[in-house]
């Protein structure tokens, strides 16, 4: 409705109420009632004039709260058809599904959230989960020095920040980086990341530590499983804090190599039954591209201190993976990758993995290969196929 239309309507109601109102019975050709309707007419032209002109901006417009706001997410849907030690499985499954939404406060504040939802269906009995992966506040202390404070993800690992299906090649994330770094890991803490004009960087990171499995009165509890040790920012007991730190040099063009470590004072969380001590993760990596070639390379070892671990033969958990991949154009992208990894001495679990990557559209990625794993690994043997995209 624009400003001519409203004050034609606005005229039209005064009007009826002004003949309706006050002394119906009172003479038509009566002055006083003449000059009331005339100041009525004048006060509701005033208030008319100070309207805004509601056809001159759209109702939703640019207004700067609007335009600090930012969406975006991503998603993979999976098919697996595997060989697992002769037991024939295919899966479909929507992996899962992530929504972005963030917030400039202003140039130096910002505010940043993703929401997952994985495997579709949440509730009793299904193997669905709700969870918030990042929520945090970052604040620019200065040029080059920012803090975050939330739900942050750890500074470890190539994946662990930026998983996006269309940035890594393959249906499934590096099998080293679901194991030794347990990506996707997160939990509520502080960090501090500051960026050199020479390329490097540093973060440091204060979180909530792991809390492993109490095998107290649970003979199956596993204390040494770090992954399951993830409290995920949920009631977290906090009384060991763990401690994160990673340096990382990208001043040559195509290099990025890095080097991080965490420390965990105790996995137990100071349980009144101790069970478990300290952990120490040691990792690096290195990316490198060049034309159409490209290659990663990472290793990480955690060393968990204790007799208990030892007995058990997990003290010394490690792995690596090699991956190179050629991009032959902006559509296709051909790689292959070996990886190897230990949780338990004596099991030696091996991976190769060959496929390809299409882009449609640099956003979009549909994936496919081929995996073959030793008897350690599982010897789950197979085709993957996916679909990926951001936005």
């Amino acid at each position: 409705m624009n400003e001519h239309r409203l004050r034609f309507v606005c005229l039209s109601a005064l009007l009826v109420f002004s003949f309706t109102a006050g002394n119906a019975s009172a003479d038509e050709n009566n002055p006083d009632n003449t000059r009331l309707l005339q100041k009525r007419v004048e006060q509701l032209e005033a208030i008319i004039a100070e309207l805004p002109d509601f056809s001159a901006e759209p109702f939703l417009d640019s207004s700067p709260s609007v335009s600090q706001l930012h969406f975006g997410g991503y998603g993979e849907l999976h098919y697996n058809h595997l060989d697992q030690a002769g037991r024939d499985v295919r899966l479909l499954d929507l992996h899962r599904m992530v929504l972005f939404v963030g917030y400039d406060y202003s140039e130096t504040a910002r505010f940043v959230s993703e929401l997952e939802v994985e495997h579709v269906l949440v509730s009793s009995g299904a193997r669905g989960a709700v969870e918030l992966e990042q929520v945090y506040i970052e604040l620019d202390l200065h040029e080059s020095l920012q803090m975050q404070t939330g739900v942050l993800l750890m500074p470890l690992g190539i994946i662990n920040e930026r998983h996006e299906p269309p940035v890594f090649y393959g249906v499934e994330r590096p099998v080293v980086e679901q194991t030794i770094i347990p990506t996707t890991w997160y939990g509520a803490g502080i960090k501090f990341a500051q960026h050199f004009s020479n390329g490097l960087s540093y973060d440091v990171m204060i979180s909530e530590g792991l809390k492993t499995e109490d095998p107290t009165g649970n003979p199956a509890a596993e204390p040494f499983n770090l992954k399951k040790g993830k409290q995920k920012a949920s009631f977290a007991d906090a009384f060991d804090p763990a401690f994160t730190g990673r340096l990382v040099f990208r001043g040559v063009q195509g290099l990025e190599l890095s080097a991080y470590t965490q420390y965990q004072p105790d996995l137990d969380q100071s349980a009144e039954d101790s069970y478990a001590d300290e952990a120490i993760l040691l990792g690096g990596h290195a990316v490198y591209q060049r034309g159409n070639f490209s290659s990663r390379l990472l290793y990480a070892r955690w060393n968990v201190e204790g007799e208990a671990a030892k007995a058990a033969g997990k003290d010394i958990q490690e792995g690596g993976y090699a991956e190179f991949v050629w991009r032959a154009n902006e559509s296709w992208g051909l790689f292959v990758r070996q990886s190897a990894w230990s949780q338990t001495e004596g099991i030696d679990a091996r991976q190769s993995d060959l496929g390809f990557n299409y882009y449609p559209y640099p956003d979009i990625a549909f994936k496919v290969d081929y995996q073959l794993q030793n008897d350690d690994a599982g010897n789950s043997d197979g085709l993957n196929l996916g679909m990926g995209y951001q936005f």
